[in-house]
């Protein structure tokens, strides 16, 4: 099976497409801030890391290193997703998001904090169908997602849910931070992925991966 590159014939993008990735980004960060203001749970994500750093002994700044590597590397070398534009300015992502966390505050109600971590899930879904939609490369955390879903034609949502599940078991099994929040993240994102990059490509006027483009037909459902 040929490697599925994610860089088109102009990689340093349309204005159409920064529009989309600019959006996508600030959706993302935004989304991922309301996450941890809610203070329900950490992402998948940071439950393998909480759980590397409990196993290893090690620095949590040197696991999230490692990690980051790692997962570019694999993706690179296994699926052909080359760290791009996306890959570089994620890399500060964190940035945003201390100044976001520094102005946000957790709601004393718990209803007010499910609230926001919906609403945070649901930016999470749309800010990273956005910027992968722009076509300027992968964060090293969707690396693997996006290089699984296009090179394997397999539904972006049942790679999400099984990378952001395998990632969950995984750190809980090692020892790392679990909540009620986590749980809800690694279903809400999944579900709201799918339609959300079909509106992505659509905005940015991207090749559609042809799993996506493929529309289940009804005997497949039943």
């Amino acid at each position: 099976m040929p490697v599925v590159s994610s860089l088109p014939d102009q990689p340093f993008g349309t204005p159409r497409r920064w529009g989309v990735f600019v959006a996508g980004v600030a959706c993302l960060l935004t989304g991922i801030s309301l996450a941890i203001t809610a203070e329900l749970g950490v992402g998948s994500w940071q439950v393998f890391e909480t759980g590397l750093v409990e196993a290893t002994g090690l620095g949590f700044g040197v696991v999230v290193l490692g990690e980051a590597l790692a997962a570019l590397a694999l993706a690179w070398f296994w699926l052909g997703e080359r760290p791009w534009i996306a890959t570089l300015v994620l890399a500060f992502g964190g940035v945003f998001i201390g100044v976001l966390l520094d102005v946000l505050s957790t709601p004393d109600l718990l209803a007010a904090r499910i609230a926001l971590l919906g609403v945070g899930a649901a930016l999470i879904a749309v800010g990273v169908a956005f910027y992968l939609a722009a076509d300027l490369g992968p964060s090293a955390q969707d690396a693997l997602f996006v290089g699984i879903y296009r090179r394997y034609e397999v539904r972006p949502a049942v790679v999400r849910f099984a990378l952001d599940g395998s990632l969950v078991v995984g750190g809980f099994l090692l020892g790392g931070q679990l909540g009620a929040g986590t749980v809800a993240m690694t279903v809400l994102v999944p579900a709201l992925i799918e339609p959300a990059l079909r509106v992505g490509h659509r905005l940015a006027d991207t090749p559609v991966p042809a799993a996506l483009a493929r529309t289940p037909r009804i005997a497949e459902l039943t």
